[in-house]
């Protein structure tokens, strides 16, 4: 089967290439092997490639990046439930790393069938990002329980894919959100794609103003942002007493700095990773998220766009595309 691997940290365009390797050994006890048809490519990819997170590569081998997708169930092992998952169905997975490549072996546990109607090019998108946006909502009513009923949520870099689950969730919950984008231009994307969604350019000097005001003259109980850097003081600026910030991730590559008024007021920062879903979720729980995930993908395709995508051999545009600034929908790697 064909692969993208690395064997050293670095620069995704220097240290990534196309390997061909063994197919995966028939699947154990409770596991299946799917054939990937898409993956869709997210920062956090490209970030782990970097060295950013605290992942050792393997003494003599190699790493495969990746960790969730779209394929069909080739073959299973003993003890899986033929009810629930068995070959030919059309699964979406996660995480289970190492999906850059044509196939992967993974627990029954963590691959949902998906039904007929969704395409690969939106089911690729449900997961991880409305697992994300489904526990970062979660967690913001656990911080404040009344969060968005009454003062928006403010979602910084309001046009990514989680930001979008985030938005659809929100609104079928009854809450408020608003958003910030890097440009007018975005702004103005975002705009046409929820309507009644209000939209803020970080490019306007008085952006902090503008949101100040789409919330009422109100200081904000939660905000959540997948950037991280510099502006992190700014945000933090627009947070009541006791507000909460939540942290998804860190593509600013500057330190988080905070404003000295900000000190005094009681402030909390939260990390949300995908990673603890299996962890720290229950089983009921897990299937409740997928299961909207997917109503949401079925009722509301017009808001996952596929802005490109490439075959596994041209893995290099894809991540020079999704490293683009001006990028407004998904960037996904094929093989069928």
């Amino acid at each position: 089967m064909k692969a993208i691997v690395f064997t050293r940290f670095g620069d995704p365009e220097k240290v990534l290439e196309l390997k061909t390797l063994p197919d995966p050994t028939p699947p154990g006890p409770g596991e299946v092997v799917v054939r990937v048809t898409r993956r869709q490519l997210h920062p956090g990819n490209l970030m782990m490639v970097r060295g950013k997170f605290n992942i050792p590569l393997p003494a003599d081998g190699f790493l495969i990046p990746g960790a969730d997708g779209v394929g069909v169930v080739e073959t299973v092992g003993e003890g899986v439930d033929s009810a629930s998952v068995k070959p030919g169905m059309r699964v979406i997975f996660n995480p289970s790393p190492g999906a850059w490549a044509e196939r992967i072996r993974t627990r029954a546990e963590l691959v949902t069938p998906i039904p007929d109607d969704l395409p690969d090019a939106i089911a690729v998108q449900m997961l991880p990002n409305a697992v994300i946006a489904l526990m970062l909502l979660r967690e913001a009513h656990r911080a404040v329980p009344d969060a968005g009923r009454d003062i928006p949520i403010l979602l910084n870099a309001a046009g990514s894919s989680v930001a979008r689950f985030l938005t659809i969730a929100a609104h079928r919950r009854g809450l408020k959100v608003m958003g910030t984008v890097r440009s007018e231009n975005g702004a103005n994307i975002l705009s046409r794609r929820f309507p009644d969604l209000p939209v803020v350019s970080t490019a306007d000097p008085d952006w902090l103003e503008q949101l100040r005001h789409a919330a009422g003259s109100r200081p904000l109980q939660v905000i959540m942002d997948p950037v991280g850097g510099a502006m992190i003081g700014d945000l933090v600026s627009l947070l009541d007493d006791g507000g909460t910030l939540l942290l998804y991730g860190a593509m600013s590559s500057n330190p988080i700095t905070f404003p000295f008024a900000a000190v005094p007021r009681e402030i909390m920062l939260k990390g949300v990773s995908s990673s603890r879903w299996v962890q720290n979720t229950s089983a009921e729980q897990r299937r409740d998220d997928v299961a909207e995930a997917i109503e949401i993908g079925r009722n509301s395709p017009e808001k996952f766009e596929v802005e490109a995508e490439y075959d596994l051999a041209r893995f290099a545009n894809a991540v020079e595309h999704l490293e683009r600034e001006n990028r407004n929908g998904a960037i996904l790697l094929a093989s069928d």
